[in-house]
């Protein structure tokens, strides 16, 4: 798994959010949270770095099977392309890095990285549709909707939840698929 990969998931861990949501919700000014119009910059500074790495590998490849093949010699274009791929390579741990302190500073605030539901409720409420939106395009995938499949298909996307919630989420699946 690649570094942009890996912060991205772990954002969205942290969160407990898939990141187009978070984007959107920062778009539209919803969120109260100071860290994360930085840490989605970042991110994205990362994702950039990250395709570019991996342009850089591709070209890399390319030159050196051309010089395999014996229409080159070991030459620049091939010493060019690796010192560019360990420079973006360098470049994305260090903009990892920065997004991985940012969380930190975000626990430091002491922000809760999800909205978590009182233990009394027992219906979804609104801020539960965005988990249930989620969940259909879980459940939507499966084969067979039960507990522990709709766990790991949110686990999957990066969303813990509790019992309690998986259970409110999941009647609400399960009654609206009876009633189609």
């Amino acid at each position: 798994m690649s570094t942009a990969i890996y912060t991205r998931r772990l954002v969205e861990h942290r969160y407990g959010r898939p990141l187009e949501e978070l984007q959107r919700g920062n778009a539209s000014g919803r969120s109260d949270d100071p860290v994360l119009p930085i840490l989605l910059r970042r991110l994205g500074g990362l994702a950039q770095t990250n395709a570019d790495a991996r342009s850089a590998r591709r070209n890399l490849d390319a030159a050196w099977q051309r010089c395999r093949s014996g229409e080159h010699v070991l030459d620049d274009l091939v010493l060019l392309y690796a010192t560019e791929v360990v420079d973006l390579e360098r470049q994305e741990q260090t903009e990892a890095e920065a997004v991985w302190d940012l969380l930190d500073v975000r626990l430091l605030l002491d922000r809760p990285s999800a909205q978590r539901p009182p233990a009394h409720r027992a219906a979804p409420a609104s801020d539960d549709q965005d988990l249930l939106v989620i969940a259909r395009e879980v459940a939507a995938g499966l084969q067979r909707l039960n507990r522990e499949a709709l766990r790991r298909g949110l686990r999957d996307r990066g969303i813990h939840v509790s019992n309690r919630r998986l259970g409110v989420v999941l009647q609400r699946l399960r009654a609206e698929s009876s009633s189609h």
